[in-house]
C-alpha cells in the first residue's frame, strides 16, 4: 500500500458517540495500573528505609539514603555512563544501518532483497542470552572481549529489526511518483533522496530510533552474559542490586532508568515533530 504520494489523501475519523468516555475511562484506568502506578511503587520503595506497607510511620521514615547510595556509587555511575552511550549512539548507528537494509528491502527488487529481509528477521527467533553466548565465544579471541564495543556490536545484530520494521513501512508508504517528479525536474539520486525521501521518512525514522534507545538501555539478557567489570550496564547493575537485596537501590535506579528512557523519547519525539513541521 502507499498512503504518501502525489495525490490527495484524506484519513477517516471514526466517530465514538457516547462510547467516548467509557472508552476514555478504560484507558485512562489501564494507563493508571500499567504505567503510573509501578512507578509510584518504584519511587516509594526508594524513598523508604527497608520494604514496609504504606503507613504514617512510612511515610515519617522516607528519606533519600537510596539514592545518594547509587549516585554516589562508581559502579552504578558507570551504569548510568554506559546505557546512555549505548542508548544514543548504539540507536543513531543502527538506524543507520537500518536505512541501508530497508532501502535495498524495498526499492531493489530482487531474490537478494527478499533473502536480506528474512535474514534480518532472524534475531527475533533467537533468545538473547543464547545470542548472548554466540558473540563471547566469538569475541573472546579479539580485542573486543570484555569491551564496550562488544555489548555495541551484540545490541545493534540483536536489534536491528527494531529499526528495520519502521523503515521499512515508511519506504513503502512512498510513492515512486515522487522520486520519478524530482528526477524529471533535474534533480540526482542523492538530491532526491536528501530533499524528498528522507524527509518524509522522519516519522519511521523515528520510530525506529526510539524503539532500539528503549531496548538497548533495559536490555538484560545479552548484557548479562557480554557485559565485565568497567562495561556493567544498567540491568545488570540492577540485577546485582536485587541479588544482594537492596530493594532500595535498585527501585532508585530503575527510577533512573525509566527517567533516561522517557527523556530520550520526548527529546526525539520533539525533534521529529519539528523536522516534520518544517519539512511540511
Amino acid at each position: 500500500y502507499v498512503t504518501i504520494s502525489s495525490r490527495g489523501y484524506r484519513p477517516s475519523v471514526i466517530d465514538l458517540k457516547g462510547a467516548r468516555y467509557p472508552l476514555f475511562g478504560i484507558v485512562a484506568l489501564l494507563s493508571f495500573v500499567l504505567i503510573v502506578l509501578p512507578v509510584l511503587v518504584l519511587f516509594y520503595t526508594s524513598v523508604v528505609p527497608y520494604s514496609m506497607v504504606p503507613s504514617a510511620k512510612a511515610f515519617a521514615m522516607m528519606n533519600w539514603k537510596h539514592w545518594i547510595a547509587v549516585l554516589t556509587d562508581p559502579v552504578s555511575l558507570l551504569s548510568l555512563k554506559n546505557s546512555l552511550y549505548l542508548g544514543v549512539g548504539g540507536a543513531t548507528l543502527g538506524i543507520v544501518l537500518s536505512f541501508f537494509v530497508a532501502y535495498v528491502i524495498v526499492k531493489v527488487r530482487s531474490k537478494a532483497s527478499g533473502f536480506l529481509e528474512s535474514l534480518s528477521f532472524l534475531s527475533f527467533s533467537f533468545p538473547g542470552i543464547v545470542v548472548g553466548i554466540g558473540f563471547m565465544w566469538f569475541f573472546v579471541q579479539t580485542p573486543l572481549y570484555a569491551t564496550i564495543w562488544a555489548l555495541l556490536i551484540g545490541y545493534i545484530a540483536t536489534y536491528l529489526p527494531y529499526g528495520i520494521r519502521p523503515l521499512t513501512s515508511a519506504f513503502v508508504q512512498i510513492h515512486s511518483h515522487l522520486e520519478e517528479s524530482s528526477r524529471v525536474c533535474g534533480g540526482g539520486p542523492l538530491y532526491t533522496m536528501r530533499r524528498i525521501v528522507i524527509p518524509l521518512l522522519v516519522p519511521g525514522i523515528v520510530s525506529g530510533w526510539i524503539l532500539m534507545a528503549t531496548m538497548f538501555v533495559r536490555e538484560l539478557s545479552l548484557s548479562v552474559v557480554l557485559s565485565r567489570p568497567g562495561t556493567e550496564v544498567l540491568a545488570v547493575q540492577i540485577l546485582r542490586f536485587a541479588e544482594d537485596g537492596l530493594w532500595g537501590r535498585l527501585s532508585a535506579l530503575g527510577i533512573l532508568m525509566i527517567f533516561i528512557s522517557t527523556t530520550l523519547v520526548i527529546i526525539v519525539s520533539r525533534i521529529g515533530a519539528r523536522l516534520t513541521k518544517v519539512d511540511s
